[in-house]
């Protein structure tokens, strides 16, 4: 019996990065995991098309999952979180419909979306739902431009995104099902070119920040500062919680003294136990951040 193969795909400005799961006793097998360069071909934005050159594009999709998935079309897919927008927000009731809530949050949130309302697609969950009525939802916003063009080139290169999430939010989904995290407790990430800080309280997101910077001693403290204040008076819990940090192999001692000395409590360095992945291709596979992110895409789909 031919096992069906789940494919999650990473994308940034520099690199593509491809994995295949499949099911299988008593780990799920890691197939194979391919990276492609995009350096020149991918230009980031939240407003416009971000691909540069569509036909490069396509041509590194097909050399990355070809070999990889073979027949397989379906794809889970993990963009970075600079192309489209994060929100957590409050509201007095709930809806009647999803596309009522669609439409009132477009609404709401019409001076901060990436783009006028008709023209994003927007999504939301909920979080938290109180004896009042209220409830506290989590919304994901991306401009049509940006996303339809990352659909109709990977449609082109014989695959279609059944599913599309945001880059930060995949790398909690890798490490969320495999470790106890508590009920509050800080995940800041700091790879190769990005930091974020998620605060989660009652297992929820409550704040997030995410910044593009170098892993350079004085950015990773000014920006874990910025965070800091920026969040400390609204969850002062946060000055108190538990922390956890997935590190990008490769990165200095230096950097984990600077978040320890920063936040002034004991960090907890998460490990991503990639050896718990049957199948050769995990072995001595690097646990970036983008590795994580498409591990963590490709397990999504497997959960439709």
């Amino acid at each position: 019996m031919i096992k069906r193969t789940y494919v999650g795909l990473a994308l940034g400005a520099e690199q593509l990065t491809a994995v295949a799961l499949q099911r299988s006793r008593p780990a799920v097998r890691l197939t194979g995991v391919r990276r492609e360069a995009l350096t020149g071909a991918v230009e980031l934005s939240g407003k416009q098309p971000n691909v540069t050159d569509p036909r490069r594009f396509v041509e590194a999709l097909r050399r990355t999952l070809d070999p990889l998935v073979g027949g397989e079309e379906r794809v889970s897919l993990s963009l970075p979180d600079r192309v489209g927008r994060i929100y957590l927000l409050e509201t007095e009731s709930a809806f009647k419909t999803r596309q009522e809530g669609v439409d009132i949050l477009k609404w709401r949130l019409k001076g901060s979306l990436p783009a006028p309302p008709q023209q994003v697609q927007l999504d939301f969950q909920v979080l938290e739902r109180r004896e009042d009525g209220r409830q506290r939802l989590m919304v994901a916003a991306i401009a049509h431009p940006v996303l339809e063009q990352y659909e109709e080139l990977i449609e082109t290169a014989g695959r279609q995104a059944v599913q599309i999430g945001f880059h930060s939010l995949s790398l909690y989904n890798y490490y969320s099902p495999r470790l106890d995290l508590g009920e509050e407790f800080l995940l800041v990430a700091l790879e190769q070119n990005q930091f974020s800080m998620m605060y989660f309280a009652g297992r929820a997101l409550a704040y997030q920040r995410v910044r593009e910077i170098s892993p350079e001693p004085e950015q990773l403290f000014r920006e874990l500062s910025r965070s800091l204040v920026d969040a400390s008076a609204t969850f002062p819990a946060m000055q108190r919680c538990p922390v956890f940090a997935h590190f990008d192999p490769g990165l200095t001692e230096t950097l984990r003294e600077v978040l320890t000395s920063t936040l002034e409590r004991e960090v907890h360095v998460l490990d991503p136990q990639l050896k718990r992945f049957a199948g050769e291709a995990a072995i001595g596979l690097p646990a970036s951040g983008t590795v994580l992110a498409a591990i963590a895409a490709a397990e999504q789909l497997m959960a439709i």
